[in-house]
């Protein structure tokens, strides 16, 4: 027994040794980055030498000097030439050494074959046996992790694989319609603007970092909330939060996966442990415990509106209680605006509204694309594009709908609509005709069908109240679709076939948990299917919004542009939500105008001027005013009379917003006449905003000597804005003004070219 006891400790040490001696426990998270950047250039570097030597050339140490003597990391010429020249030698030594190995010693003839025969197979044998050991030392390494990862003494490893976890996990960005060809995060991620509930102010959301422990960011469906948490993720995992004083390890909970209908503080504490066992961080639980307490963890709940209304309350509730209990530790929530009621306003220090892309954010977003589009295509067509539309170009200053414009235009053949349905019905009907991208495989089911399947799989998660909304079983997928498939002249042994298409091709389905569970690629895109299911069942979708107007408020806007005359529909949920009332007329093909006039006078005279709701009022205006059709022109000639005529000083500021909205050139020519005026100090902001569109405005203002003029060109910090500016230089009245504004916006646009190139 002593002896067999004796045998598992000395194999226990052994283990330790090892895996101990594998890996670094002591750095963090700054130097592995830094050592990460500096050892790639190294190895480059060497690289250079191995084709030199591979190749018998001479060595050229001032051709290695010339092309990294600019680089970032801090390497000297004479490093750098002590790098190459080393390694160079080095590699010349051993391919000399390899021409007098004993392979050009063997004997000739049949002889010399089985010696060199037998030394293959000795060679080979040697070889395996390496493999084998180092997979068994792996092997063994992880098992030990596994066993003691949880411990104070291993915390540092720990740590450092969690973090290659969340590099690994979150360094690429799938987009699920090209599953095959993500982007780099690091590149298409673009900062977000917000501003706060408390005064408005447009910072980007990275700066609140350093303002807040804990806040609240509600934004409209894809603003790139989610996103957000992601790359706070990568960024830990990088070392780029170590400016902040607390160095907060971020632990990111989707909130659509508390499912428990008695949600405690103690479930969500074995929740942030599961998290880290996803990321390689296993038996977390006195990690968990100490960080808590200690206040070293930083809290990323994400998508508070994807938690199911019936258990919603409750998990605010506990959120808000362990909030309380942990106030040392950093915490986020977001949330749909829509949803968010001011629910934690006892809790944080601020709630944070992220305002849509400017034109510059939607200029450097497009840039991740700019490498993979064909010849022909290019990011300033494609904005061009956008600008002659309106109302898919105020879609474009949503990330997820841009995210989607970009790949269409990019990989298919898809021409830009005109409205946000069309966009959804054309989009959604590409995707699902799209053939296998490698292969180039015919798809082997229709189009419609694949659409009907979602469409049923859409309702039934929107239907469901007593868990969560957004991943549906496969088991359930299998149910679902024997009540389906009969009335598409489908058989049972297609339901495997056509799920892995839809999934495999248009990547509107999403498979998760190895495939045990699936999910839409995004809930708006559940919400359209939900919608096109119902499209002739008007009342049933009534019932259902006067049940939850939350859950089925996306659903309810979609399917006004989906039916043909929607008056009914917009009279019942104006009973219910004026506000989702007016939301729908946006979209709506057929309504009656009484109804038009009721909703605008009604909730215009209450609502106009309330702070809370005028983004989601303004943006609802601003899309029916955008329409060229007599129901947006008589609502576009409604705002100007409020601009010309209305005493009130309110209402001017939220018109003029609505107009920034429309994205209509003549919009900005009627903002334009109240930019000097000193109680619309809000029109500058709103013609920045506008971007692009207003840049011949604003330099018409600024040949008139108007300083402020010149620095929203500056703000507005786009190509276009910059060549304006350099115009000015050539004005003996204007050039002094504009010197620095015009260095100011080129060494921005600058610096952000320089890191698209770089990454």
């Amino acid at each position: 027994m002593k002896r067999k006891y004796l045998l598992h400790l000395f194999i226990l040490t052994l283990s330790l040794s090892i895996f101990l001696g594998s890996v670094s426990s002591s750095y963090s998270q700054n130097t592995t980055s830094n050592f990460s950047s500096k050892q790639v250039v190294i190895n480059e570097i060497k690289g250079y030498a191995q084709r030199h030597v591979d190749n018998n050339e001479n060595m050229k140490t001032e051709v290695l000097i010339e092309l990294y003597q600019d680089n970032t990391i801090g390497l000297t010429k004479v490093q750098i030439a002590e790098i190459y020249e080393k390694e160079y030698a080095r590699l010349k030594e051993v391919k000399q050494t390899n021409s007098n190995s004993i392979w050009t010693q063997l004997p000739k003839g049949l002889y010399g074959w089985i010696v060199a025969g037998i030394l293959l197979i000795l060679l080979i044998i040697r070889d395996l046996i390496k493999e084998c050991i180092k997979i068994s030392i792996k092997n063994l390494s992880n098992w030990v992790y596994k066993q003691f990862s949880g411990t104070a003494f291993f915390e540092d490893i720990a740590l450092k694989r969690y973090r290659q976890a969340l590099i690994e996990k979150y360094e690429k960005l799938k987009i699920p319609f090209r599953p095959n060809y993500p982007l780099n995060m690091r590149t298409v991620y673009v900062p977000l603007k917000v501003s706060g509930s408390k005064e408005y102010k447009l910072i980007e959301v990275d700066h609140a970092l350093k303002d807040y422990k804990r806040f609240v960011i509600k934004g409209a469906p894809g603003s790139g909330k989610s996103m957000f948490c992601r790359y706070l993720c990568l960024s830990y995992a990088e070392g780029k939060l170590n400016d902040l004083s607390d160095k907060p390890i971020p632990i990111l909970v989707e909130l659509h996966s508390l499912k428990e209908s008695k949600l405690t503080v103690e479930i969500l504490e074995k929740k942030l442990v599961q998290v880290c066992a996803l990321n390689d961080f296993p038996k977390a639980d006195r990690f968990i415990t100490d960080g808590l307490k200690k206040g070293r963890l930083f809290l990323l709940l994400d998508g508070l509106d994807e938690v199911n209304f019936s258990l919603r309350a409750e998990v605010i509730e506990i959120i808000k209680t362990f909030i309380d209990t942990y106030e040392k530790c950093r915490v986020i929530i977001t949330c749909r605006t829509a949803v968010y009621h001011n629910q934690f306003f006892d809790v944080v220090q601020q709630t944070l509204d992220i305002e849509d892309f400017r034109d510059k954010q939607i200029r450097d977003f497009l840039k991740a694309w700019k490498s993979q589009m064909s010849p022909g295509k290019s990011v300033e067509q494609l904005i061009e594009q956008l600008r002659k539309r309106p109302k898919i170009m105020e879609l474009a200053r949503n990330p997820l709908l841009l995210t989607m414009m970009a790949y269409l235009y990019t990989d298919t053949p898809f021409i830009l609509p005109h409205s946000r349905i069309e966009f959804y019905q054309k989009a959604t009907e590409t995707l699902l005709e799209l053939r296998d991208q490698i292969k180039n495989i015919r798809n082997e089911y229709e189009g419609k069908n694949k659409r009907r399947i979602l469409q049923s799989l859409a309702l039934y998660l929107s239907n469901f109240q007593q868990s969560d909304r957004r991943e549906i079983s496969y088991d359930t997928i299998i149910n679902k679709l024997k009540e389906v498939l009969p009335d598409l002249n489908l058989s049972p042994s297609d339901t495997n076939p056509i799920i892995k298409e839809i999934c495999d091709r248009s990547g509107l389905l999403l498979r998760i948990d190895g495939g045990e569970n699936y999910k839409f690629a995004h809930l708006s895109l559940q919400e359209y299917f939900a919608a096109e299911a119902l499209r002739e069942k008007e009342q049933e979708l009534i019932n259902k919004f006067k049940i939850d107007t939350v859950a089925w408020r996306e659903i309810v806007k979609l399917w006004c542009g989906l039916a043909t005359d929607t008056t009914n529909l917009i009279r019942e949920v104006y009973e219910k939500d004026p506000l989702a009332a007016l939301e729908c007329l946006a979209d709506a093909q057929v309504v009656d105008e009484t109804l038009d006039k009721k909703n605008y006078t009604n909730i215009l005279s209450k609502n106009f001027s309330i702070k809370k709701i005028q983004k989601i009022l303004t943006k609802a205006l601003a899309a029916v005013a955008a329409d060229y059709r007599p129901r947006g022109s008589a609502l576009l000639q409604f705002l100007v009379d409020i601009m010309n005529e209305d005493d009130n000083s309110s209402h001017k500021q939220a018109a003029a917003k609505t107009l920034s909205y429309t994205n209509l050139p003549q919009a900005v020519d009627i903002l334009a006449k109240y930019y000097d005026k000193p109680h619309l100090l809000e029109v500058r902001q709103e013609l920045i905003r506008m971007g692009d569109l207003a840049v011949s405005t604003l330099e018409s203002i600024a040949m008139e000597n108007c300083v402020e003029a010149m620095d929203d060109l500056v703000a507005i910090g786009t190509p276009d804005a910059a060549d304006t500016l350099e115009k000015f230089l050539h004005d003996p009245q204007l050039k002094q003004q504009a010197a620095w504004r015009v260095t100011a916006v080129l060494d921005k646009l600058k610096e952000d070219e320089n890191i698209s190139d770089r990454l």
